[in-house]
């Protein structure tokens, strides 16, 4: 009955990531219906990715200094409460100004969400069942991929953009009061410091990790932010079925998300690496071959099985390679991917209103493939084969 109830816990965490995953994507999958709706283009209605990205990754670095021995699944709730506030301003909200002020408080949620729940994922089995719980609790980021963002985008198209939000801030309520009855107490042992944080940073996993991160998500979100337009006008979708190539994108991410499982218990450095060079792979056939519905419905999946193991791969890799700073360096691995989701999306539209999708998805490309040189590099400063 414990062991049940540990891993009913775990459950749940991954439906708080599945929603976190869910609000934090949420516009690029009604990105077509929204920009128009308020008076905007796509580049610039894409700032709703990048302005709680830039703040998710801030409030990521600074939760552990600031939650001192706070119980993490506190943080857990606050994280989802905010959501609740920002889907609310987002279903009123007269225009983009306003908009943008809603997702600040989506990018408190997500900041504080990412930092910690890795942590109390672990906290809430034997150490012997670490890498089964990082893999359980983030299949949903995968399962957001599968089905929230796109059942969002097929809402946006159908009964408005509005009540995607609407749906979303109603899951974060639910889940809420599910952590609380169901996920165990986990605190630190050790009140986390600004000089701690730093000594962390300097731990060389650490910073391939971060390295890693930074450049293949960056990468990975100026393209993805913008996949609407670029089914749509690449490849021909037409605007009601871009939800279904998401959800075949979001079927294969959680796939993904469970097969790297046995891969990163083998050896985690690896793991990134097929991850990262898959992704990368992807990319080039977005580049080059996505020219129709046919070769979207191809293509889409197979991008998407590689994308759904990054978060479990890179998780892995720090909880191999800085175990002794496990904590800090979870919080700025979040930092790191949350800013890269906005910096990615900046650079995404800035270069697609400026030059279009080709040099956008090359960028992509570029970007992602030099996160896999890194992957390779530690391995071989390691000693490890290639």
């Amino acid at each position: 009955m414990e062991s049940a109830r540990r891993w009913a816990g775990v459950a749940t965490l991954a439906v708080g990531i599945f929603v976190l995953i869910t609000i934090e994507e949420l516009p690029i999958g009604v990105l077509s219906v929204m920009a128009p709706d308020l008076g905007v283009s796509e580049g610039v209605a894409g700032l709703t990715v990048t302005v709680p990205g830039i703040l998710a990754g801030v409030v990521a670095l600074a939760t552990p200094v600031i939650v001192g021995r706070l119980d993490r699944r506190l943080v857990l709730v606050i994280a989802l409460a905010s959501v609740v506030l920002s889907c609310a301003l987002s279903v009123v909200a007269p225009n983009f100004a306003i908009l943008l002020v809603a997702r600040l408080f989506a990018g408190i949620s997500i900041g504080l969400y990412w930092a910690v729940m890795a942590i109390v994922a672990i906290g809430q089995v034997p150490p012997a069942h670490t890498a089964r719980a990082l893999t359980v609790a983030f299949s949903g980021a995968g399962g957001a991929l599968v089905l929230g963002v796109p059942v969002t985008a097929w809402i946006g198209a159908h009964v408005g953009w509005r009540m995607s939000f609407a749906v979303v801030g109603a899951l974060a309520a639910v889940v809420a009061v599910l952590i609380l009855v169901l996920v165990r107490p986990v605190r630190s042992t050790a009140r986390i410091t600004g000089p701690m944080m730093l000594r962390a940073a300097r731990t060389r996993g650490v910073r391939y990790a971060f390295a890693i991160t930074a450049l293949a998500v960056v990468g990975q979100f100026a393209t993805y932010s913008y996949v609407s337009p670029v089914l749509i006008e690449r490849a021909g979708v037409s605007t009601t079925d871009v939800g279904l190539m998401l959800l075949a994108y979001g079927i294969a991410g959680l796939i993904g998300n469970f097969a790297v499982g046995p891969l990163v218990r083998r050896s985690a450095s690896i793991g990134v690496l097929v991850v990262m060079t898959g992704t990368a792979g992807s990319l080039l056939l977005v580049l080059l071959l996505m020219h129709g519905e046919l070769s979207a419905l191809v293509i889409m999946p197979l991008w998407g099985l590689f994308v759904g193991a990054i978060s479990v791969a890179v998780q892995a890799f720090i909880t191999s390679e800085a175990s002794e700073v496990l904590e800090e360096a979870t919080a700025m691995n979040s930092a790191a991917f949350n800013a890269a989701i906005a910096v990615g999306a900046l650079i995404g539209g800035l270069i697609l209103d400026a030059a279009g999708q080709t040099p956008m998805i090359l960028t992509s490309m570029v970007m992602v493939g030099l996160g896999a040189a890194i992957a390779l590099l530690y391995r071989r400063r390691a000693g490890i084969p290639a």
